[in-house]
């Protein structure tokens, strides 16, 4: 009798554990439940708004090149000799014709002095043979070839006082010395040699490489503006498009828009600088747009989502054309403008037509 009341016990011990157990676990699965349900609430959604533009979206091409002087010359010497004296330096600035350097004139001089005595003299017989031709003393052809050897004798005369003008180098712009050659007085140089390159740094030029996108975007006269960045400050200068080229470059496909301005700095900016260049496009057409984030694509259909109140509404759009992080848009429901309203751009992966939202400005 003891045994099966002591039996009778440790079961209903055994029974009443297993009960609390079961309990507890139920209890665990139903706060996890309520956890879950927590974490997946989507009754109410932070998500970032934007204002809706109304802006030109293609307005402007970007590129960059090398500042080059808008008249660049490199100078030659036309004649050979040795010479007499240098008077430039490297930097230096330069008025237009200023002698550069002198080469030595003796033998030059000398051509044109015996030239212009016989020259002279052609002249003084040339005069006594057509006395002579009017009496009849000589023929016809004797005067034609004294005429000749006068205008051989004015060539030769030409030919050497241009010789004699050619010992001095002189810049036929005015400008900067940008590249000299290393000469001494006394050295010997020979005609072609190199003898310095002038740059104008007050009107400044930069040739841009541009693509065919970009091309239809740029107008000769387009207003440009370029801008040039030193370790200590900012430097902008207003241009313009001067000339397009008519077709484009062989070996990269692209197109040269030459972009001038007028130097703001000429102490400072330099030929060889490299500048960023802005050239606006005046006649770009204005849309509405949209950033590219706030675009969402479901169901092979292209929508935002609009802000109303603190709900988000679903328009459907068509997506006229994109550039940059732009797009620009026309709404496809009726009476529905997307002009200055807002529209979300994150979150939207939990965000349906309807739902509850906070925004917070970007």
């Amino acid at each position: 009798m003891k045994r099966t009341i002591k039996t009778l016990s440790l079961i209903l011990v055994f029974s009443l554990s297993f009960f609390l157990l079961s309990c507890m676990k139920n209890e665990e699965e139903v706060l996890a439940l309520d956890e879950l349900g927590a974490a997946t609430d989507y009754t109410q959604v932070v998500s970032s708004a934007v204002q809706v533009q109304q802006a030109a979206l293609r307005d402007r091409v970007l590129g960059s090149g090398t500042i080059q002087g808008r008249e660049e010359v490199s100078i030659k010497a036309r004649a050979s000799g040795v010479i007499k004296s240098i008077d430039f330096n490297l930097g230096a600035m330069l008025e237009k014709d200023q002698v550069l350097l002198t080469l030595d004139d003796t033998i030059a001089t000398l051509n044109v002095s015996q030239l212009e005595n016989q020259y002279k003299n052609s002249l003084k017989e040339l005069k006594a043979n057509e006395q002579l031709y009017d009496r009849g003393a000589i023929s016809l052809v004797q005067l034609t070839q004294t005429q000749s050897s006068v205008d051989g004798l004015a060539a030769q005369l030409e030919q050497v006082k241009n010789n004699l003008k050619n010992t001095q180098i002189r810049t036929p712009i005015a400008g900067s010395v940008a590249e000299k050659t290393n000469l001494v007085v006394g050295d010997l140089i020979q005609a072609g040699q190199q003898i310095v390159r002038v740059v104008d740094l007050e009107h400044l030029r930069i040739t841009l490489p541009v693509g065919q996108n970009q091309l239809f975007l740029i107008q000769e006269g387009a207003p440009a503006i370029i801008t040039i960045r030193t370790p200590t400050e900012t430097i902008e200068a207003e241009g313009f498009v001067s000339a397009i080229s008519a077709g484009s470059d062989s070996r990269t496909g692209s197109w040269s828009v030459l972009v001038d301005f007028i130097n703001p700095r000429p102490s400072l900016i330099k030929a060889g600088i490299s500048a960023q260049v802005v050239i606006f496009n005046e006649d770009a057409p204005i849309y509405t747009l949209v950033p590219n984030s706030a675009m969402v694509y479901r169901d092979g259909m292209s929508s935002v989502y609009m802000v109303e109140g603190s709900s988000a509404r679903k328009v459907r759009v068509k997506v006229v054309d994109q550039y940059g992080d732009q797009s620009a848009v026309e709404s496809m429901e009726d009476g529905v403008t997307l002009t200055g309203k807002k529209v979300l751009v994150s979150a939207l992966s939990r965000i349906l037509d309807g739902s509850s939202v906070i925004t917070k400005e970007t």
